[in-house]
Formats: C-alpha cells, structure tokens, sequence
C-alpha cells in the first residue's frame, strides 16, 4: 500500500513538472523561440530609435521564458553594432501594462546597460 502511494505521489510531480509550473524557467524552441525573436527585435527596434544602444540581432544562441508578474526572457546572442559582434547575455523583464513597462538589460563584455522603454 505505501508503494502505490509512493509510486502515485511519483507520477503526479511528474505530471505537474511536465506541464509546467508558474514561475518555472522554459528553454524556448520553434514557435516559442520565434515569439521571443520579435519580442527582442522589437526592443531593440524601439531602443535603436531612441536613445540607444543601436544594436541588430546576428542570432540567438539560447533563449528562456520564465512567466513572473509579466515575462522575463533571458537570451545568449550575438549582437552587432555597426561591424562588429559579440556575444550578449540580454534579459527582457515585460510588463507591459505599465507605463515604461519593458526592462531590457543588456550585459556584454564591455559592460553593463539596463534601458526601459513602452509596449
């Protein structure tokens, strides 16, 4: 009798793990990872028209999802400004609902810089 509690209890953490649990990180692929493709595009469009940085995406190397009081995206990519590339790590914190909402934080090996921008 304790085994098929165990064996139950097994079977549902496995079952709530497999589907997903708020506020659990996702690594992204296919239709997920094109979302947060334009979802970085987009930032970097409205960064890029503003006051910066002015930074295109060469590719994404890995990308996460992790849904916290809005969506916090975290990417490895390679980002280009003017000839050059390297390799970035950027966080995307969007809540979009608020003014200002969407955080973007880039840190590459030349530093640090967190910039804020509307949906």
């Amino acid at each position: 009798m304790f085994s098929m509690k165990i064996i139950f209890i097994f079977g549902l953490a496995l079952t709530v793990v497999s589907a997903g649990i708020r506020g659990g990180i996702k690594e992204l692929s296919g239709d997920d990872l094109k979302e947060a493709e334009e979802t970085l595009n987009n930032s970097l469009t409205k960064l890029a028209s503003g006051d910066g940085p002015n930074y295109k995406l060469g590719k994404i190397i890995k990308a996460t999802r992790q849904v916290v009081s809005g969506s916090k995206y975290v990417y490895d990519v390679e980002l280009i400004e003017d000839s050059s590339t390297k390799i970035c790590n950027v966080v995307i914190w969007s809540q979009p609902w608020l003014e200002n909402g969407i955080e973007v934080t880039f840190n590459c090996p030349d530093g640090q810089v967190v910039k804020k921008h509307s949906a």
